[in-house]
């Protein structure tokens, strides 16, 4: 499908009266999205980028020339979005498709064969907006781009209300997303077709994901199945990287994670008992994943561990090269990370310590809820009791520590009898996570 461009004059006016609004809502200094709504409407109208109500349902859901999607969150969330990408194609097989992303998903979305366009974007634009003015400009610069398109469909598979803004300014004539119901921020009138979060049955992401679409193209879902796109010269170079592992049993080993979501990162020194226990039981090898971060890391089990058993990529490899690597373990060991998801949807087993207390009660949108292993043998090892500090908190972690807490109550012989529930689990083929403690 050839994307249709849209006049630099329409764009221009739009962009003008985008700047007429804001100078509109700091004069008020409040926002407000129906407000928002009532000044903009007319501009989109008479620039050509909305249609009547009546005639755009025929067209958008059968006939959509230009689809926009849109995602603003890390690598690990993007791989919980390769379903609903390879189905909206199925679904609009015609559609010129648009991938609206920030910079930490663009070297896994490189590769996608679903997609006709790859935008990148500031990632403080994709990001939660506390404060809308101070992010205004980033969001007139995305848009911009995307004004010249003319976008049929926007789907807005956000976490933060600032997903919707951009998905509203982007011109699309239907904008579809999950909505933010539960949050105090929001700008949920903005959209044109919501789901009600309440109405899902499972609250895993990538159902989520499947369930919005399904709901709004009313197609059922023929494929629920992660992907990872690999090139080539990335499946080489992994071969290349693991030509001396022989026969060797090989378990990825990923200690690291996010360091802003240091509950979530178990205690490096208990990696390296681990994989101590697993050399005292088999013949093994270990492939130690990370970045720049995470080096020290490896360091550390390096000096506890036999070196001739580690090949260390701290820091040696993009997030593709170490997918094509992952792709040859044959079992993953480590933190609620990006790489667990390119692991889930590889079909590689994971064994993963999870921060939320096995004595809290596990919500639709707690973290292991949202985030298990998907549709791959996994145990997931949680902490017994939550710490005296954590004992009355409610959030989506069960710990509210900034550095590792809760999680460091699992000890390496804990961890170890996980992995002898996982092997039953490969063995028997069982793809629903167990959680462990």
């Amino acid at each position: 499908m050839r994307l249709q461009i849209v006049e630099s004059n329409h764009v221009q006016y739009i962009v003008e009266s985008m700047n007429k609004l804001y100078e509109h809502m700091i004069n008020n200094a409040r926002i407000d999205a129906l407000e928002m709504k009532a000044f903009m409407e007319p501009y989109f109208l008479e620039s050509g980028y909305r249609e009547e109500s009546s005639k755009l349902k025929v067209k958008a859901k059968s006939q959509a020339s230009n689809i926009l999607i849109m995602y603003d969150a890390g690598v690990g969330d993007f791989i919980l979005m390769s379903a609903v990408i390879r189905e909206i194609r199925r679904i609009y097989p015609k559609a010129y498709i648009m991938l609206l992303i920030n910079r930490f998903a663009a070297d896994m979305a490189e590769c996608c064969p679903y997609v006709d366009e790859i935008i990148t974007c500031k990632d403080e634009v994709l990001t939660k907006i506390n404060q809308f003015f101070q992010y205004y400009k980033n969001i007139a610069d995305v848009v911009k781009p995307l004004l010249r398109r003319r976008i049929d469909i926007a789907f807005n598979f956000g976490h933060y209300p600032s997903s919707q803004l951009l998905t509203y300014f982007s011109g699309a004539k239907e904008r579809v997303d999950l909505g933010f119901m539960n949050q105090d921020f929001s700008f949920d009138d903005l959209s044109t077709y919501q789901v009600d979060w309440r109405d899902f049955k499972k609250s895993h992401y990538n159902d989520r994901f499947l369930y919005i679409l399904h709901k709004y193209a009313k197609a059922q879902i023929a494929n629920k199945s992660l992907e990872v796109w690999l090139s080539p010269i990335d499946r080489a170079l992994a071969i290349e990287s693991l030509k001396n592992v022989g026969s060797k049993k090989l378990y990825a080993i990923v200690p690291g994670g996010n360091l802003k979501l240091s509950r979530k990162r178990w205690s490096v020194n208990h990696y390296a008992e681990l994989m101590n226990m697993i050399l005292d039981e088999e013949e093994a090898a270990f492939a130690l994943f990370g970045g720049i971060e995470d080096v020290e890391a490896s360091k550390i089990i390096k000096s506890s561990v036999k070196a001739e058993c580690i090949i260390d990529f701290a820091d040696k490899l993009n997030y593709r090269q170490s997918a094509a690597v992952l792709n040859l373990c044959d079992c993953y060991i480590g933190n609620d990370t990006g790489l667990l998801h390119a692991a889930a949807a590889l079909n590689i087993p994971i064994l993963t310590p999870s921060c939320f207390p096995a004595d809290k009660q596990m919500t639709v949108s707690s973290l292991p809820a949202l985030y298990y292993p998907y549709n791959v043998p996994s145990v997931i090892v949680q902490p017994k009791q939550a710490l005296p500090e954590c004992k009355n908190v409610v959030n989506s972690s069960g710990c509210n520590s900034d550095e590792s807490h809760c999680i460091n109550q699992i000890t390496p012989a804990k961890m170890f009898e996980g992995l002898k529930i996982l092997n039953k689990q490969i063995a028997k083929n069982i793809k629903e996570p167990v959680f462990y403690n």
